[in-house]
């Protein structure tokens, strides 16, 4: 299990995910916080839960995981998903998979949702939001999607692109916050910590 530590505060912030990306973001509100990833298994497919229910569903799994091993503190567990037309995509399997999800994407609008979970447990205190951003694709022909697909490492993203790595070649389009396309709604999470005192 890898774990980076930066300096805490008297009542410490962890962020249960690895993610370089959200790691970055998250240091765009606080400085002082600690990686530590949760061992889970993330639910894949919505099943009977919406799109929305099982990014939070996620997320909370996350915080609670090391929520259990750091009681004192707060805890952020996230999740991004794409949707479109109601199905989730997630990380592809391979290349293969994210050429597929890119020609679906292709001329078509698309939403991205997150799901964030703050939990403190010796506080009894639970947060959770959903925030919303709509990703409008370029009409991708099949040498656009392999250039695409030659420069990102692609493996690691829902959806099978990053908006922040060439996203140019893909994008017409985007509504709502940039960063929750990325991974981390910045702006709605500032607001939301300063409520609960974490800032």
């Amino acid at each position: 299990m890898g774990r980076t530590t930066f300096r805490l505060c008297i009542m410490g912030l962890f962020l249960a995910s690895e993610s370089p990306r959200r790691k970055e973001l998250l240091g765009r509100i606080i400085k002082d916080f600690t990686v530590e990833k949760a061992a889970v298994e993330e639910l894949s497919a919505p099943l009977l839960m919406t799109p929305e229910q099982m990014v939070l569903a996620n997320a909370a799994l996350k915080a609670d995981w090391v929520a259990a091993r750091h009681p004192q503190d707060w805890v952020l567990g996230c999740d991004t998903v794409v949707v479109l037309e109601n199905k989730v995509y997630g990380k592809p399997r391979d290349l293969a998979e994210a050429a597929d999800f890119l020609r679906q994407f292709s001329g078509r609008e698309h939403r991205v949702l997150t799901g964030v979970a703050l939990w403190c447990v010796a506080r009894e205190c639970r947060s959770d939001m959903v925030e919303a951003s709509h990703v409008r694709f370029r009409q991708l022909d099949d040498p656009v999607i392999a250039k695409y697909l030659s420069l990102v490492p692609v493996l690691d993203k829902a959806g099978a692109y990053g908006i922040q790595d060439h996203g140019d070649m893909l994008v017409e389009s985007v509504s709502g916050e940039l960063e929750n396309i990325i991974g981390l709604p910045v702006n709605a999470l500032r607001i939301r910590m300063t409520e609960l005192g974490i800032l």
